[in-house]
């Protein structure tokens, strides 16, 4: 599911900070200028305490759904500056079948 792909990558070694993994449903989500529709489900996960500039998302899109026009619109969307005080510096968005992969991050934390 994608809540347990979301706290796979959480948990990952080299997260240094306290993880949250949450449902998300369609609207304004952390670190787009505009609202994100057009998925059945997503979890987010995130620092606990938002000064870290890092932002990830799991996203399961229907059967048959353009893939590529979904991941265009939050490459379009997405704000590196959404946190306040920092900046995320690396944007990555990738698909394995109709499951989207989107994360902000630092450098450090991007490979």
């Amino acid at each position: 599911t994608a809540e347990e792909l979301a706290n796979k990558v959480i948990a990952h070694e080299s997260i240094q900070f306290m993880p949250m993994v949450m449902p998300m449903e369609e609207g304004y989500l952390t670190g787009f200028n505009n609202e994100i529709k057009g998925f059945e489900e997503a979890y987010t996960f995130a620092p606990g305490i938002g000064t870290i500039p890092f932002v990830g998302y799991v996203f399961k899109l229907a059967d048959g759904a353009d893939v590529e026009a979904f991941k265009a619109t939050l490459e379009a969307e997405a704000n590196l500056r959404w946190n306040i005080c920092t900046a995320a510096e690396e944007m990555v968005c990738e698909n394995v079948g109709n499951t989207v992969f989107f994360l902000m991050c630092p450098m450090s934390l991007a490979g």
